[in-house]
């Protein structure tokens, strides 16, 4: 059963965004569980269903994928309302994968973002199977995008 999330699966969504960010990062990932999950369920708190929306699968009562919506309001452009959506915190449970859970809650996301005036929706993702996924439901690779990184990386001396 699909739907948006509500205040309550907050806590269930900061676990489920720990075990993707240990998926995604794999030996990168800092090991600081308690704190992660903190910082990240302090943050719905603030934001849920603010800027941010949730489209989550729930199967046997438990939240088994998750696909963000991070909703960005710049300001507009001629006529465009200026906002902007950006993708995050795309994951399945590996025991529900491969099943089009995470297609069917892309296109909810679609649908949402056209009913909610957003003029574009952004992602990034170095996965294969991912991209082929996202590619399936119209994304394409931008080459006008440049970044600049204001944090310091840490150099060994």
């Amino acid at each position: 059963m699909f739907r948006i999330a509500k205040y309550e699966d907050i806590e269930e969504i900061s676990k489920l965004r720990v075990m993707q960010q240990k998926d995604d990062w794999k030996e990168l990932y800092p090991n600081k569980d308690e704190e992660f999950y903190t910082v990240t369920k302090n943050y719905l708190e603030e934001h849920l269903n603010r800027d941010i929306f949730f489209f989550i699968e729930i199967i046997e009562n438990k939240i088994v994928a998750t696909c963000g919506l991070q909703v960005i309001r710049y300001m507009p452009q001629c006529i465009e309302s200026g906002i902007e959506g950006y993708i995050c915190d795309v994951f399945t449970l590996k025991e529900y994968r491969r099943r089009g859970i995470q297609t069917n809650l892309i296109k909810e996301c679609i649908k949402f973002a056209k009913e909610n005036n957003v003029i574009e929706i952004k992602l990034s993702s170095d996965n294969p199977e991912a991209i082929k996924i996202y590619q399936g439901q119209g994304f394409k690779f931008d080459k006008l995008i440049m970044k600049r990184e204001i944090k310091e990386k840490k150099t060994d001396e």
